[in-house]
């Protein structure tokens, strides 16, 4: 890497490269062990930034006339003596007009490493790959039309913060996350699917040079055209998209809120290499550095993997009451499966989302005119964003590991269904001196408690749950101690007696006596059937 990169941090005592430690929220030099704080790359970079100011008026002058779209407003810059016939975004008609100062041309620029040509052969055989797919025949009938562009974006390098929660009625607990971007790329273009530009990333910012016409000879330039405060919520979007797989994954839903920070950030504008194709309603895209396609999909995709659960738990309480009666089943089913469906779509909010088909990226090199896949080096990896939960341990945030099940949790959830479905049957066992119990009349109490152990299953097991994490705090070593962050509660009985509170405050104390005396004469009832069989 070159010493003088923008977007490289390097150690404020020695100079080599350092690397950001998210546990420390530092920049730490792997050279030294020194120290550099996350406030000082920024002071790197305008040093850079003064050092190249005297290139800017001579880029300034090489740029001679923009093309404006009379449609979605796009700006292009287009190579000297070629005619720019209609919107290659929107198929709308160009005026020209005079490059302006306030045009502002970026600091960076990726240059293309693939042709046209190459680029084309790319798409075209995903396309034969996905022949089926209607996507792939618009990108067939299309294929010349692609056109190579270098797109405006900002490269972004530093670290951030976001609080995550799930978006359920009874979920009230916050978690914070701590992470860096390392080089993630975000578009300033407003005519592209910002959801297909991100699919064909990552691009290897270590290849950005400081920005000159020298590179875009031949080639059309595309300039910014997004507000600042557009941008920056895309900045936050994106990042929270990068957060989102993580923290749906450790909070076990799709349905969560994010809501990021983000300061001390390393960020420049910068030209990046595409080539896009757009026919009707799809957009295909290939990255001109590492030849990865994206294409969007026609249609939305819903996520309905959540009704899995509610659907097994319908289908076992009906299986219960089948033992019995056909008809009680269907009606308990009924009645069961209305609560478990309302219950398991709280805070699922609208799931519908755009699919995007992608291929693998790779690390490309050209020799000798000839493109190849260099073997002497693993392909590039998208690491622009690396997470990872933090919670506050002695009033500090310290890095965590954030489960719900372990196997003693789980252990004392399974004897405390069996002591509760078998408790008559329990009691009449200590009681049973003479040896004369039934104990198969245990059955009529667990028509009532296989029913009630589900409903509390579900709300304290699969609901209030998740505001009782465990967590571990993950140690240098790579290893992990279980640990009380600070003001966390502890999942217990008491969230049995806080829903049975609930009901009581929803039905009036009335209701609740009412329910407790039915469960009490049950009881007794199939104690007394137990004992006394004749």
């Amino acid at each position: 890497m070159a010493n003088n990169h923008p977007l490289a941090v390097y150690c404020s005592s020695c100079g080599a490269p350092a690397n950001y430690d998210i546990v420390k929220q530092q920049y730490l030099c792997q050279y030294c062990g020194g120290v550099t704080g996350v406030k000082e790359p920024l002071v790197q970079l305008q040093h850079w930034r003064d050092a190249r100011r005297k290139n800017v008026l001579r880029d300034e002058k090489a740029a001679e006339e923009v093309h404006s779209c009379l449609n979605c407003a796009a700006q292009v810059i287009i190579p000297k003596g070629e005619a720019m016939g209609k919107c290659d975004f929107c198929g709308g008609k160009f005026s020209r007009r005079a490059f302006v100062k306030s045009d502002e041309l970026p600091e960076l620029i990726i240059p293309f490493v693939l042709t046209v040509d190459e680029a084309r052969e790319r798409l075209l055989k995903w396309a034969h790959d996905n022949s089926s797919k209607k996507e792939a025949q618009a990108v067939l009938a299309g294929a010349e039309q692609l056109q190579g562009y270098y797109l405006p974006y900002e490269l972004i390098r530093g670290p951030v913060t976001a609080s995550v929660e799930r978006l359920e009625t009874f979920s009230d607990r916050k978690y914070h996350m701590g992470g860096f971007l390392n080089g993630i790329a975000v578009s300033t273009s407003k005519q592209l699917d910002n959801l297909v530009l991100d699919a064909m990333e990552p691009f290897e910012w270590t290849a950005a040079r400081p920005f000159e016409f020298s590179f875009v000879a031949g080639h059309k330039v595309k300039l910014s055209d997004v507000e600042a405060y557009v941008l920056e919520q895309r900045v936050l979007d994106e990042v929270a998209d990068s957060f989102r797989p993580e923290a749906e994954k450790v909070l076990q839903t799709t349905g969560i809120s994010l809501s990021m920070q983000a300061g001390n950030l390393l960020r420049l504008p910068a030209l990046l290499p595409v080539y896009t194709l757009s026919i009707g309603p799809v957009l295909a895209v290939v990255n001109g550095q590492t030849g990865r396609v994206a294409v969007s999909k026609i249609k939305l995709t819903h996520n309905v993997s959540w009704l899995l659960e509610p659907t097994l738990l319908t289908l076992l309480v009906g299986g219960v009451f089948a033992i019995w009666d056909v008809a009680v089943a269907l009606s308990m089913a009924l009645v069961f499966g209305i609560i478990f469906f309302a219950a398991f779509s709280d805070g699922r909010g609208d799931e519908w989302r755009r699919k995007i088909f992608k291929t693998d990226s790779a690390r490309l090199e050209r020799f000798q005119a000839k493109l190849t896949v260099d073997q002497g080096k693993e392909p590039i990896v998208d690491t622009t964003v690396k997470s990872m939960f933090m919670e506050p341990i002695n009033g500090q945030l310290e890095p965590v590991t954030v489960s719900f099940y372990t196997p003693r949790r789980i252990l004392m959830t399974l004897l405390g269904v069996l002591i509760f479905n078998g408790l008559p049957a329990i009691v009449a066992f200590m009681l049973d001196w003479e040896g004369i119990a039934e104990y198969k009349y245990n059955a009529v109490w667990m028509t009532l408690t296989v029913p009630i152990t589900i409903i509390l299953w579900v709300a304290v097991g699969r609901i209030r749950v998740y505001n009782f994490p465990i967590f571990k705090r993950m140690m240098p070593d790579g290893s992990t101690q279980p640990v009380k962050v600070d003001g966390e509660p502890t999942l217990s009985l008491g969230e049995l007696f806080h829903t049975l509170k609930e009901i009581k405050d929803a039905g009036g104390g009335g209701i609740m006596f009412a329910i407790i005396g039915f469960i009490l004469f049950m009881f007794l009832g199939t104690l007394g059937a137990i004992l006394m069989p004749d």
